[in-house]
């Protein structure tokens, strides 16, 4: 099975992170034959000479129950055509703005192999800590052809590569077809973009994983999300800060691309939903403090993006509300059937609509037009002089203004709450949701952990009971879409999923007024 879990404790933390300061930055796209031969005959790789096709074989080292895995690290040997063997140990960078970032230490191997004494002792120190002193055994292996060259930009040095053959893992050959791009010198946000410019020309798909990721991937193991509550921003300044969160946020909705990709699962189209909405959220609060055009025209493309997602996800949320609540029920109808083959063929069209987005220039231009933004920290660009004391000041004074502005926010439109319509509730809900994400996000900088902990509990299940409203009103449209997809009535079916949940939604009521009360009464951590 393929999937996401968080690290058990941030990698970084293993050591000093001022030891690991050598970075690679590198973009890599997947594609087939026909791909790189797109890449190969494009015209503005012309005067550019790849070099002769060399072999490079690769061995990945981890412990049988992939410990440096878990902590998104890895370790390799690998040879390049006839030179001498290197060794490379990865592991991810800290408060980075960007996933395309990675450090990577290289030394020669060993004349036996695998030699970490040949490291810098700190990080066999990593090593050691990561592994817990278990042994290291050869896991995976990738067996290609690489042909390179070096691109001359304006201000950019920029390494491309071009990879054919295959990985090993578990005993079985699977194809690898990749081109990287790897910057070398200069600006990152100029690299970003010519990587989108080529990728776009050619039909390449953005990848998320390494290779190491991908041979563990093949051989049944899962990845870990290794960016999962690495955000520190205390001490950090306002302008650094925004660089996380904004960071964070987009990586929450990459992380379970690759998921999506290889399983198709409903989680994996909630959570890529939520990234973009805790992303929209981001955007919206600095977009009111720092009016700036850009901001506001990433928040636009995070809510086409996620609209576009909507329709798979409605379809599984329906299905759990329906057939995982309702039509559960032993005195179900027998009209169900009808309702459920409908929901199917629904459900089929809506995530093929929402793959094909996903794979789509427009989701490519959308993650790297936000890689190059944070790179080069857009939001300077228009700032007005009165902004730049508020950047380089401590995050926390700004992260109290805008939490209490937001909770006086929601304040005023909870006002008299059960009497208000489901229109203003939803409103409110939306409201809710903003502060949920923005307090998540800047919780950190205050040392009050179980206070904010019970407060964005308390938040969660407010914002839980209101949802139970929202899901009578969705399962009113679901029940009209799916019946376009049948040619067999559900009437039946369809007022008993109604009724059930309008039971629901009526028992939710008694309990908003309360939890209401209970969350304004509450202390906030930010005071």
């Amino acid at each position: 099975m393929i999937s996401l879990q968080s690290s058990p404790y941030n990698p970084i933390a293993l050591a000093p992170a001022e030891a690991l300061v050598n970075a690679e930055f590198e973009l890599k796209f997947t594609t087939d034959a026909a791909g790189i031969g797109r890449v190969l005959s494009l015209k503005v790789l012309e005067e550019n000479v790849f070099s002769r096709k060399q072999r490079v074989r690769t061995t990945y080292y981890d412990t049988p129950d992939g410990r440096l895995l878990q902590l998104g690290m890895s370790l390799r040997i690998r040879q390049s055509g006839r030179k001498r063997p290197v060794q490379t140990f990865k592991a991810p960078t800290l408060n980075s703005s960007s996933a395309l970032e990675r450090v990577e230490i290289e030394v020669p191997a060993g004349p036996n192999g695998l030699d970490l004494k040949s490291f810098d002792p700190l990080v066999q120190e990593i090593i050691g800590k990561a592994t817990h002193g278990a042994p290291l055994e050869e896991r995976y292996k990738t067996d290609f052809h690489r042909r390179a060259t070096l691109a001359l930009l304006d201000r950019s040095h920029i390494e491309i590569a071009i990879d054919a053959g295959h990985f090993l893992a578990n005993g079985q050959l699977h194809p690898l077809h990749e081109v990287e791009f790897e910057l070398k010198s200069g600006e990152r946000a100029e690299a970003i973009g010519f990587a989108k410019d080529i990728a776009l020309a050619a039909g390449l798909r953005l990848e998320f994983v390494s290779k190491a990721e991908r041979c563990a991937l093949f051989a049944g193991m899962i990845i870990p999300d290794t960016r999962s509550g690495r955000a520190i921003l205390s001490g950090l300044s306002l302008d650094a800060s925004i660089v996380v969160i904004l960071s964070e946020s987009l990586q929450h909705f990459l992380d379970y691309i690759r998921p999506f990709r290889d399983e198709r699962s409903p989680h994996s189209i909630h959570q890529m939903r939520v990234g973009l909405r805790r992303l929209r959220a981001a955007l919206k609060m600095l977009g009111k403090a720092f009016p700036e055009t850009t901001l506001i025209s990433f928040g636009d493309r995070a809510r086409i993006l996620a609209t576009g997602l909507g329709e798979a996800r409605d379809c599984d949320a329906f299905q759990e509300l329906a057939f995982g609540e309702s039509l559960a029920h032993r005195s179900r109808p027998t009209d169900s059937e009808h309702l459920k083959t409908g929901l199917e063929t629904l459900r089929a069209e809506a995530y093929e609509n929402a793959s094909a987005l996903i794979e789509s220039g427009e989701t490519l231009s959308f993650i790297l037009d936000m890689q190059a933004y944070l790179a080069r920290r857009g939001w300077r660009s228009e700032a007005i002089d009165a902004h730049f004391p508020i950047l380089s000041g401590p995050a926390e004074t700004f992260a109290r203004d805008v939490l209490a502005d937001l909770f006086k926010r929601v304040r005023k439109r909870g006002k008299g709450l059960l009497q208000r319509s489901d229109e203003e509730r939803h409103e409110f809900r939306i409201t809710l949701k903003n502060l949920r994400y923005n307090a998540s996000f800047l919780a950190p900088l205050f040392d009050a952990p179980k206070i904010m902990k019970l407060w964005l509990s308390e938040l969660g299940q407010l914002q839980d009971l209101l949802g139970l409203q929202n899901d009578l009103a969705n399962a009113q449209i679901m029940l009209e879409r799916i019946s376009t997809f049948t040619k067999e009535p559900f009437p039946k079916a369809a007022g008993f999923v109604l009724g059930w949940h309008a039971c629901q939604s009526d028992a939710a009521d008694k309990r908003i007024d309360k939890a209401w009360k209970k969350l304004k009464a509450h202390k906030t951590f930010w005071i």
